[in-house]
């Protein structure tokens, strides 16, 4: 009798342990199944690209002019040159503000020579050059310091060019409308399938400014235009996003 009651509590006990141990190795497997729902919910998301543009009016015009002189010596077409730069910088500092400015651009001397048939590369003479950088902070005056500079002895002008003091806050501004309009395709996109956004998950910005073309012309529109009239153009800023969004 005490041998069957025992060989009963040994298959009692046998078949508890490993009850619990199949228990144990059920739960264990479970785990990593919610960890996967959980990281398949999170993954979806949404890129869309989007673009602001910023127009203002140049409130800085940058200026090369200068002299070109020739003689027959090194020594004459330099002073030739010095003499006329120095009549055009005189007319230019009575008539800039304490906001504008100036400086040398360029200098050069170089000899010249008759590459044609008959002259087979001789020496005719030399010729000096002699060019300054201005910068002015009202667009409106750019006309009448050409065309001061060029009756003072100026006879060439190189460029002319726009620009803006704070081009940043245009930046930044641009940035925005272009965030807005990013945001706006999500969302338009989202509400088909009856989704929202949750949450941005990157945000990539390119910039690009766009000056308006210099204007330019050559030694003969300078010297013969009566006037000189210079009008700035629109400047234009324009940003590009890339934005990944969840949902």
């Amino acid at each position: 009798m005490k041998l069957k009651r025992f060989t009963r509590l040994l298959t009692l006990s046998l078949l508890l342990v490993g009850f619990l141990f199949l228990s144990i190795s059920t739960f264990k497997t479970q785990g990593p199944i919610v960890s996967a729902t959980e990281e398949q919910t999170a993954s979806n998301r949404i890129t869309v690209s989007g673009v602001g543009t910023v127009k203002a009016k140049a409130d800085t015009v940058e200026i090369i002019l200068g002299v070109t002189s020739d003689g027959k010596t090194a020594q004459e077409a330099q002073e030739a040159n010095s003499t006329a730069m120095n009549n055009v910088t005189r007319a230019l500092k009575n008539m800039l503000t304490p906001n504008d400015r100036w400086e040398t651009a360029y200098v050069s001397l170089y000899p010249q020579y008759d590459y044609s048939e008959t002259g087979r590369g001789a020496l005719i003479g030399f010729r000096a050059e002699n060019g300054i950088h201005i910068v002015l902070s009202q667009t409106a005056r750019a006309g009448e310091i050409i065309d001061a500079c060029v009756a003072a002895g100026a006879n060439t002008v190189s460029s002319i060019q726009f620009s803006l003091k704070d081009v940043e806050s245009l930046k930044l501004e641009a940035i925005k409308m272009a965030m807005q309009n990013a945001e706006s395709k999500a969302n338009a996109a989202l509400q088909v399938i009856g989704k929202s956004i949750t949450g941005v998950e990157s945000i990539n910005v390119s910039d690009s400014y766009y000056p308006p073309i210099p204007y330019s012309y050559t030694k003969m529109e300078a010297m013969g235009a009566p006037s000189t009239p210079v009008e700035p153009g629109l400047l234009e800023v324009i940003v590009n996003v890339t934005v990944t969004y969840t949902f």
